[in-house]
């Protein structure tokens, strides 16, 4: 494959930590493949796989990373199948880092809970219970501005007329909230 100026610094960066952000289609995971791979398979220090801690965005990707990884790994070993190096490389495969940021994290909390303080008997809330959460937060809020009577929120409730009850106004409200959180930088969402 015939990498960019940007991709092959990214693939060839040697003893520090990076992060690679792109757009959609750019080439990000195959670049991270090669990376990887470059380095597990460096003939003068060559890093296990393991040593890695791959985050990306959802679950999918993660899914697609380590395949990918697989693949590629399995190439390698085709080319060199006396290679002892990359056939711990294919063992170790299924216990390597590659995950979205939330696992990532509770991996960290399940394995360090006794460094990070928190209770290890925490659990990340299911989809009902979050849902419960955020209708209870939005119900307290609105009935927080109907008693305030904000300038804004005033305004708000003038411009949509259109709104027959407070669900509306609350699904207008998630709506905005889960746009924000898709932005790299929420509140400059709100700010625009």
């Amino acid at each position: 494959m015939k990498w960019t100026k940007e991709q092959k610094t990214v693939i060839d960066l040697r003893g520090c930590n990076i992060l690679v952000s792109a757009a959609a289609g750019s080439g990000k995971t195959a670049v991270l493949i090669e990376r990887i791979v470059s380095q597990v398979t460096d003939p003068v220090n060559p890093v296990n796989i393991d040593e890695f801690v791959i985050v990306t965005f959802t679950r999918l990707a993660a899914a697609q990373m380590k395949e990918k990884l697989q693949t590629a790994l399995e190439k390698k070993l085709e080319e060199d199948p006396e290679n002892r190096h990359l056939q711990k490389q294919v063992m170790l495969l299924p216990v390597t880092q590659i995950s979205t940021i939330h696992s990532f994290c509770g991996y960290i909390i399940q394995n360090y809970f006794h460094q990070t303080g928190v209770d290890p008997s925490y659990r990340v809330a299911n989809e009902s219970e979050l849902n419960m959460i955020r209708s209870d937060v939005l119900a307290e809020l609105l009935e927080e501005e109907y008693t305030r009577l904000d300038d804004d929120f005033v305004d708000m409730a003038k411009m949509a007329k259109f709104i027959k009850s407070d669900t509306e106004i609350e699904k207008i409200i998630l709506k905005l909230y889960n746009d924000a959180m898709s932005e790299p930088f929420p509140a400059d969402f709100f700010a625009r």
